[in-house]
């Protein structure tokens, strides 16, 4: 009797450090980190920059603009690879952004800093969208784990070193230096991209056609987001947004190949998860946009500190996920996510209280409730989600969530400028009555959420979607 042979052991298992992958490794951390690392920077330079400039009522357009272009740039990004390859993708976003960079730190008006502003939003939205779709194609499936994991630490560091740094820039040499501090990183990222990319066109284009749903519902969305723009401003956004998003949708049910998940916004366990998860940012923009402001105008803290005190609700969001993630019991997962969105509420009315009596511990509470809320219901939504979607469709239903998540902030930051420009919010708080406009404002945040919490309280998961 012949022995079979033993089966063909590989001698050099992959490791994510050896020569064939660790410029990939570089490029993907450093286009991720470059982008994590410049929000978390700047965030409480912004409104120092803009008041310099004379431009501090426009913060909420500052961040419309942003985010809507990050969206942008999320949605075209595997298109124009198509187009003109990865390689010259991945350099003329970051020269882009580098232009960005520039244009902010040399601004002397509001215009072209809002301008570099929308330019680092698109780019960014170009450059993490190729980094993740490039993952599986640098890494081998053993490694993408561990990819992963090195991308949460980027992340991480990020939080850490982003308002330290920022932070000592703004004070020692003044917000347009801070402006700056991530330049280094996305040098860094020129280099990798020229390295390691190649000309792969990845997945063959989509017809411009099929992207006219994608085109109509993002200017629906920078209707709403940058009502201040136009003539009659919330008066002719609200229902123009609303019929250019109904358009989208009507046409993108006529294609073979539809942009938008089947169950989008519908009343089944995707369309609540859709809603779901575009709502909670719309709550959250409020803070984003104009909690660095109050916060340095009611309590004189330092950039430094104002950067950490924000940073809170990102540390808190990863955390919560991180112990959601070790759960096993489908019961507990579906009461958690039932009820997440009750912590951004709660959290909201902590946040309203302590600026409106000047409570700084009760702010840190609310920053870390409504962090909570983010990381209790992204996972097991998204698990919901992908649960009631065909197999055939995970992929395209996966990929529209974070647009859905950003379109949500650039909506957010949109109404936030309307409410703050309604209550005079910018004047009262600088005249030390900040009492009623802020209460108006994150108690509007407050009634988003709990629209957010109706929502959720329908979903299952493992729910077949009934649409």
């Amino acid at each position: 009797m012949t022995a079979s042979p033993l089966p063909a052991v590989d001698p050099a298992p992959p490791r994510l450090l050896s020569p064939g992958s660790r410029g990939a490794l570089a490029l993907i951390s450093a286009g991720i980190g470059m982008h994590a690392f410049n929000d978390l920077a700047i965030a409480a330079s912004l409104p120092i920059a803009l008041e310099d400039l004379g431009g501090l009522r426009r913060l909420p357009l500052l961040y419309a603009l942003y985010f809507v272009a990050v969206v942008a740039g999320g949605l075209t990004s595997a298109q124009l690879r198509a187009l003109v390859g990865a390689r010259v993708l991945g350099l003329g976003a970051c020269a882009a952004f580098l232009a960005g960079l520039g244009l902010m730190a040399g601004a002397g008006s509001p215009a072209p800093f809002l301008a570099g502003r929308a330019l680092q939003g698109l780019s960014d939205g170009l450059i993490v969208a190729l980094c993740y779709g490039l993952i599986p194609e640098l890494f081998r499936q053993s490694l993408l784990p561990r990819v992963f994991a090195v991308e949460s630490v980027v992340w991480a560091t990020a939080a850490v070193l982003g308002p330290l740094l920022g932070g000592l820039a703004t004070e020692g040499a003044g917000w347009r230096v801070a402006m700056l501090v991530a330049a280094p990183l996305a040098v860094l990222f020129l280099l990798c991209a020229a390295a390691v990319l190649e000309g792969s066109r990845g997945a063959p284009a989509r017809k411009l056609a099929a992207l006219l749903p994608a085109g109509l519902c993002l200017a629906g969305a920078a209707a709403i987001a940058l009502s201040p723009l136009l003539p009659g401003g919330a008066l002719l956004a609200l229902p123009l947004g609303l019929a250019l998003a109904a358009l989208a949708f009507r046409l993108d049910g006529r294609l073979a190949a539809p942009f938008f998940p089947g169950g989008a916004f519908r009343s089944g366990a995707v369309g609540r998860g859709t809603w779901l998860i575009l709502l909670m940012p719309v709550g959250h923009a409020a803070s984003q946009v104009y909690l660095a402001f109050a916060l340095r105008e009611i309590w004189g803290l330092s950039p430094i500190l104002v950067g950490f005190i924000i940073v809170t609700l990102a540390l808190s969001w990863s955390g919560t996920a991180f112990v959601i993630g070790q759960l096993r019991s489908r019961a507990v997962f579906e009461a958690i996510l039932r009820h997440a969105p009750a912590a951004q509420v709660a959290g909201a009315l902590c946040i309203a209280g302590a600026l409106a009596s000047g409570t700084l511990p009760l702010l840190i509470a609310g920053q870390v409730l409504v962090g909570m809320a983010f990381g209790m219901s992204w996972g097991p939504a998204m698990q919901a989600i992908m649960a009631a979607t065909p197999a055939g469709e995970r992929s395209r239903t996966s990929s529209f969530m974070p647009s859905i998540q950003t379109a949500g902030s650039a909506l957010g930051a949109g109404l936030a400028g309307l409410v703050a420009g309604a209550t005079q919010l910018v004047g009262e708080v600088q005249a030390g009555t900040p009492a009623p406009a802020v209460l108006w404002l994150w108690g509007s945040t407050a009634a988003i959420a709990l629209l957010a919490l109706l929502a959720a309280r329908g979903m299952r998961i493992g729910e077949a979607d009934g649409e």
